[in-house]
C-alpha cells in the first residue's frame, strides 16, 4: 500500500477508492479474547493470505483507513498478539483511534514490523494536518489542554495517572489503568456498601487521583474515584477541578463537548467523561474522517466506503449523515410533511425503508413522491459513498440494513469476507458511473470485472487479418523467388555468351 508522509495529503485521481474499516470484527474477524486461545481461529492464516493479495493487487487503486474505537496503545497490543499467533494481517495506511480522534500515518512497512519487530506508528507522531483542521474549526489545541489539566491536577494535588487502556490487564497489562500501581480495580469495595451500592460518606476513603486514558491529542477521557459522588469533600474537589478545566477553554474560546458516564460494575464503579472538540453541535467522532473524505471524492470522481460491524460505527454508515444541510432545510421548508427532516433518525430510517420498499400508505406514498420531486432520494442514490455492514445476528445496524440494502448504498459482507464486500462496492458504482468506470485502472478492472473475453466477432476479424497478411507475405515471397530465378538464368546466359566472345 502507499504510504504518505506525516504532513502530506494523500493525493487522489479519478477511479480510486477510500476505504475506511472498523477493525474489531469488521477487519480483524477474530476476538481479542479468542487470540489468547492457541486453538481457535484456524480461519486466520487464509483470511490474512486472502486479504494480503487483495490489497497488493489494490495498492494503487484502493488507500486503506482503519478507523476503530481502540486507543493507539490498544490496537498495538492486539497488533502483538496477532504477530505472536503468527497471523499477518496487513497494516492500513492510516489509524484513526479512538473514535474519530487522532490520525496516525503509517511510517513503516509491514516487514518491519513482522520480521523486525518495529510498530508501523508512532503515538508522538499524529498527523498534523488533521490537527490543524479541527484547530480551525474549534480552536482545539490538544498539547495546551493537556498542559492545563497537569496544572489543575498539581493546583488540587490531584495524583495524575495516565495509560493506554482502561480495560482490563489480561487483555493489556501495563498499558491499562488497572494494572499495578495504577488506579484499583477493587477500590470501590473498601466504601460503604449496602446491597452493593455505595453509600454517602463523609471522610474520604478512595485514593485521591484521577485517571486518564491515551485517547490522543484530540480527545481526553477522564476517569474519577469510585467515591466521586458520594463524598462531600471529594465531591467539591473533583467539582472545581472541572469546572476550572471549563473556564480554562472557554477563555481560550474552545468549542468543546463534554460527555458523562455514568459508574457501574463494567468500569469498576468509577464515573468519568470524556471532552472533545464540538463538531457540528455534536462530539467528534468517526463520521468527521469520512465525511471530509467524501468531500475530496466527489471532486475527483472517487468514491468511499466506510466498513464495520457495532453501533459506533452507525453515522459513519448512514447516508444520511452525508447530506448537505442546506439542502436538507430547503426540502424541509417546502415540505408537506415537515415532520419527516424533525424525527429522529432512527424514525426516518424507518420511513425511508417504507418508502423504499414499496409500502402502500397514504402517508408513504405522498412521502415517496415529495422525495422524489424534491430531489431528495436521488441525492442519496447520487452520493459516492457506500456502507459494509458485517453479517451478524444481533447486528445494531440493521435499521442501514433495512432501509438502504434496496438502493445498493448498504451491502452485507459474510464473515470474514470484507475483501469481497469491497468488490461488490466498486462494481455496484462503476456499473452506474461511467465515468468512475472509465477511470478505472485496468489492473482494478480486471479484479471487479474479470479479464476481458474476445468477441466471435473480434476473434473472426483478426483471423481474417491474420490469414490475409499471411496470404500478402507468402505471395510476397513467392514473387521475389521467382525475380531472383529469372535474374540468375539472365547471368548465366550472358556469362556463356561472353565465354564464346
Amino acid at each position: 500500500m502507499r504510504v504518505s508522509g506525516i504532513n502530506n495529503k494523500i493525493v487522489f485521481t479519478a477511479g480510486k477508492v477510500d476505504l475506511y474499516s472498523d477493525f474489531d470484527g469488521t477487519y480483524c474477524p477474530a476476538t481479542h479474547s479468542s487470540l489468547h486461545n492457541p486453538n481457535a481461529n484456524s480461519f486466520m492464516p487464509e483470511y490474512c493470505n486472502k486479504i494480503s493479495k487483495f490489497f497488493q493487487n489494490t495498492q494503487e487503486d484502493i488507500h486503506f483507513n482503519i478507523t476503530t474505537g481502540r486507543t493507539l496503545g490498544e490496537y498495538e497490543s492486539i497488533s502483538w498478539l496477532l504477530k505472536m499467533r503468527d497471523f499477518k494481517l496487513p497494516f492500513p495506511e492510516t489509524v484513526i483511534t479512538k473514535d474519530g480522534s487522532d490520525r496516525f500515518v503509517k511510517l513503516r512497512n509491514d516487514n518491519d514490523f513482522y520480521i523486525r519487530n518495529q510498530f508501523p506508528f508512532d503515538y508522538n507522531v499524529p498527523q498534523k494536518e488533521k490537527e490543524a483542521d479541527i484547530k480551525k474549526l474549534t480552536n482545539w489545541d490538544g498539547d495546551k489542554i493537556h498542559s492545563e489539566l497537569k496544572r489543575l491536577t498539581d493546583k488540587y494535588y490531584i495524583k495524575f495517572i495516565e495509560a493506554d487502556s482502561e480495560n482490563s490487564v489480561s487483555d493489556y497489562g501495563k498499558r491499562s489503568l488497572f494494572s499495578k500501581w495504577k488506579l484499583n480495580p477493587d477500590e470501590w469495595k473498601r466504601l460503604p456498601l449496602d446491597n452493593g451500592k455505595i453509600q454517602e460518606h463523609k471522610t474520604p476513603i478512595a485514593e485521591y487521583v484521577l485517571g486518564s486514558r491515551n485517547d490522543g491529542k484530540l480527545k481526553f477521557n477522564l476517569i474519577f474515584p469510585p467515591d466521586y459522588g458520594f463524598c462531600p469533600e471529594r465531591n467539591w474537589i473533583y467539582d472545581n477541578f472541572i469546572n476550572d478545566l471549563k473556564k480554562y477553554m472557554d477563555s481560550q474560546k474552545i468549542q468543546y463537548h463534554i460527555a458523562w458516564e455514568p459508574a457501574d460494575e463494567n468500569n469498576h464503579y468509577r464515573k468519568s467523561c470524556s471532552i472533545t472538540p464540538k463538531i457540528e453541535d455534536g462530539p467528534l467522532t468517526k463520521l468527521y474522517d469520512t465525511k471530509k473524505s467524501l468531500k475530496q471524492a466527489i471532486k475527483n470522481n472517487d468514491i468511499v466506503i466506510a466498513a464495520g460491524d457495532g453501533s459506533n460505527d452507525f453515522e459513519m454508515l448512514n447516508p444520511l449523515e452525508y447530506l448537505d444541510e442546506d439542502f436538507i432545510k430547503t426540502c424541509e421548508q417546502n415540505s408537506l410533511y415537515k415532520d419527516f427532516y424533525r424525527k429522529d433518525m432512527k424514525e426516518r430510517l424507518k420511513d425511508l425503508h417504507k418508502v423504499y420498499s414499496g409500502e402502500n400508505s397514504q402517508y408513504i406514498n405522498g412521502l415517496r413522491k415529495e422525495l422524489n420531486k424534491n430531489g431528495y432520494l436521488k441525492k442519496i442514490e447520487d452520493l459516492p459513498i457506500y456502507g459494509i455492514v458485517m453479517k451478524n445476528k444481533n447486528t445494531k445496524l440493521q435499521l442501514l440494513i433495512d432501509a438502504f440494502s434496496h438502493i445498493n448504498k448498504i451491502v452485507v459482507a459474510d464473515f470474514a469476507c470484507l475483501d469481497d464486500g469491497i468488490k461488490k462496492v466498486i462494481k455496484i458504482h462503476a456499473e452506474k458511473n461511467k465515468i468512475f468506470k472509465n477511470s478505472m485502472s485496468e489492473n482494478l478492472k480486471t479484479l471487479i470485472f474479470g479479464a476481458k473475453k474476445k468477441s466471435a466477432k473480434n476473434f473472426q476479424y483478426f483471423k481474417t487479418l491474420t490469414l490475409v497478411i499471411l496470404a500478402g507475405l507468402l505471395g510476397y515471397t513467392g514473387y521475389r523467388f521467382l525475380e531472383n530465378k529469372k535474374g540468375i538464368k539472365s547471368g548465366n546466359s550472358t556469362n556463356i555468351k561472353l565465354s564464346k566472345v
